[in-house]
């Protein structure tokens, strides 16, 4: 869809909606026993409209009615208006569903499941939810109208809703950018050296701005996407970019580059567009809408609970990304700082990275690049997008390096970064052992599926009292078309066990003897189908049951199911507290805090914090009559009992890295 000239979605006499509705799930506040969240619209309506939310408990019938006023994050060309809608909604024991509608939306009615206030949430991870810039035949037998994927999502939601959505990253493509008109004088610039140091015309800086724009709506909104659409406005998310939410190895390209005007126009408006459309809020916002802000603004992530069960960390690795850091190590000290104030309930711990920490190693493609003339290896890394397709021999367009060069160093088994994920792991296994919290790792990116574990050899029949067993699912792609069969075997053929360190090893499951449709398999650690994984935790045996939900026949509706558990953890003296007490004894009571306000939600101006965020406290002190166990100490990093810490970056000294473009304007 182009924003000149039309609209699409909603229409009625008051305005045009262009996008949306957009759900966002942001965290509970146990304090008040309120469901935080969000809703967005991007509309031409000029008055802030007005969201009604009735909710309805599913046993026992009870209603309340909330109404919420729209908030305007941006506007886009003096036309179009990003109208956030903040929801602060009580829980209840029961679950609930929440119907919600406005005017700007013609009156239509749309409903999202709210689990009850001591139960956990079932989630969908899915990641890759596009294509990249392949032949349109290829699109047409994977089904791009039809998007069979999410509409097995959907028939899935009915019977069994789900509670959240995790986006683990690319849940769009940008690929096809640099193929548009505007780009056309860096296309045609064939000097390195010249391109970067271009400086972009105003016809260039207003294409970028267009393009990012217009791009999302097609993705997210219901003319370009309806079943994604669906999804979106019937199950809220929790986001977290990759590299094709702004463009194909963003952040692993050399410094020079990464500086050049060209990528710090393009990362303006990735990062506008992203935390509008997927976040509900702005750079500027991000901390008040509750994300945790890493050492620049353009890094946010997310500490979260799903219930009063599950803990989620979801890892910004590309808001500051380097050639040489994944994040930088202070962002490190942030989330675990804010991961030690997660309620003492926690069992478990979900941590979202775009790529898999735990994947078959790809020294091998590193070191045969030299002689690799015409060889694509960046599709064995899973990378099939546009940059890939543009390679002349194996050189990439934007630059001139080896195609394999960016690709292997978004891995976290690269060498740039194996330090750095090792001393990341380290750190959870510390985590895991302080708070016996059984940590489980989802990841994206590679459009193949499998899983991965690390753990203690010398608790391999034990593993409920083993805080190093880690689970990796690999779930990728929803949409995206899966690699050659030929390069997965390769891999397969590569992922022996590794030791880790000196009690831990790493290896993938067998997980696959079986395809979708009955056949044997000889790759049984990754297949190439497209896939989303479905999650939920079970209280009788405290397991974290995950379905990786393979696509049986290419472009037709209908998946198969392939199980793996993270068993719960029971470990010295906080595990044998934790699972001691009810978990009525671990949160604070329902009901405990202070009385819900009947009156209508507020517009919050910007930079003013929303109430609830400067009087939140975690469990870890006395509510009512319930005393809550103090939290454990937090990890040490360095000294006794904890790895080293991680040496300090100077990213203002050319290494690989990249200075850190300026934010966007204010809109």
């Amino acid at each position: 869809m182009n924003l000149g000239g039309g609209s699409s979605g909603h229409l009625n006499p008051g305005g045009n909606v262009v996008c949306g509705p957009l759900l966002k799930y942001i965290s509970t506040d146990y304090r008040r026993g309120i469901y935080r969240g969000s809703c967005l619209i991007v509309s031409d309506h000029v008055q802030p409209p007005v969201l009604t939310v009735t909710l309805k408990t599913e046993r026992s019938g009870r209603t309340k009615q909330i109404t919420a006023q729209g908030e305007q994050l941006d506007c886009y060309r003096n036309q179009y208006r990003f109208w956030r809608f903040e929801l602060q909604l009580p829980f209840d024991e029961e679950a609930q569903l929440a119907t919600y509608t406005s005017a700007c939306l013609n009156n239509q009615q749309y409903s999202f499941h709210i689990p009850g206030y001591y139960d956990a949430f079932r989630f969908m991870f899915h990641s890759c939810n596009g294509f990249s810039d392949i032949p349109q035949e290829t699109k047409d037998k994977f089904g791009e109208k039809e998007a069979p994927l999410w509409q097995d999502v959907l028939d899935r939601h009915r019977v069994m809703p789900f509670h959240v959505l995790l986006g683990g990253g690319d849940q769009l493509y940008q690929d096809r950018l640099i193929k548009e008109d505007f780009m056309k004088p860096w296309n045609e610039e064939k000097d390195p050296k010249k391109r970067v140091a271009m400086k972009l015309t105003p016809e260039m800086r207003s294409g970028f701005e267009d393009f990012y724009m217009n791009n999302y709506i097609k993705c997210f909104g219901f003319e370009g996407n309806k079943y994604v659409a669906t999804a979106f406005a019937t199950i809220p998310s929790v986001n977290m970019w990759d590299d094709h939410d702004i463009i194909d190895g963003f952040g692993s390209y050399p410094v020079e580059m990464q500086q050049a005007d060209c990528f710090v126009v393009l990362f303006q408006n990735a990062c506008r567009f992203y935390y509008l459309f997927q976040h509900h809020t702005t750079m500027e916002l991000a901390q008040r809408d509750g994300m945790i802000q890493g050492t620049t603004r353009t890094c946010q992530h997310v500490v979260t609970t799903l219930g009063p069960d599950i803990g989620l960390l979801s890892l910004d690795a590309r808001g500051e990304r380097t050639k040489q850091d994944v994040c930088q190590p202070k962002s490190y000290d942030i989330v675990f700082d804010a991961m030690a104030k997660l309620p003492m309930s926690i069992k478990h711990l979900l941590i979202v990275t775009g790529v898999p920490l735990i994947y078959p190693r790809l020294t091998l493609f590193e070191k045969a690049m030299d002689g690799a003339a015409g060889f694509n290896l960046a599709t064995l890394a899973g990378k099939t997008g546009a940059l890939g397709d543009l390679i002349s021999g194996s050189l990439n367009k934007w630059n001139g390096d080896p195609e394999l060069l960016d690709d292997m160093n978004d891995h976290w088994t690269a060498g740039n970064h194996e330090v750095e994920r090792k001393r990341f792991i380290e750190r959870l296994q510390q985590y895991a052992r302080d708070r016996s919290v059984r940590v489980s790792f989802l990841g994206g990116d590679v459009h193949c599926c499998g899983a991965g574990r690390l753990y203690s050899k010398d608790m391999r029949n034990k593993e409920e009292g083993d805080p190093h067993l880690m689970v990796q699912i690999i779930s990728s792609a929803i949409v995206n078309v899966p690699p050659p069969q030929a390069l997965l075997s390769i891999l397969n053929q590569n992922s022996t066990y590794i030791t880790f360190n000196g009690n831990t090893e790493e290896k993938m499951y067998k997980l696959f003897t079986k395809s979708p449709n009955g056949n044997n398999r000889q790759n049984i650690k990754l297949m190439g189908f497209r896939n989303y994984c479905a999650g939920f935790y079970e209280e009788s045996t405290g397991k974290m049951h995950f379905y990786i939900q393979a696509e049986e026949q290419p472009g037709k509706k209908g998946t198969k199911g392939y199980l793996v558990d993270a068993p719960k953890l029971v470990f010295g003296q906080p595990g044998a507290r934790l699972h001691s007490h009810s978990k009525k004894d671990l949160v604070p009571p329902l009901g405990a805090g202070a009385n819900i306000p009947q009156q209508s939600q507020q517009h919050h101006h910007y930079g003013h914090s929303h109430p609830q965020q400067q009087q939140q406290q975690y469990p870890g002190q006395q509510y009512g009559n319930r005393p809550v166990p103090a939290p454990p100490v937090p990890h040490r990093q360095g000294g006794a009992g904890g790895p080293p810490p991680l040496p300090s970056r100077d990213n203002s000294v050319p290494g690989g890295g990249f200075n850190m473009p300026p934010p966007p304007p204010p809109y």
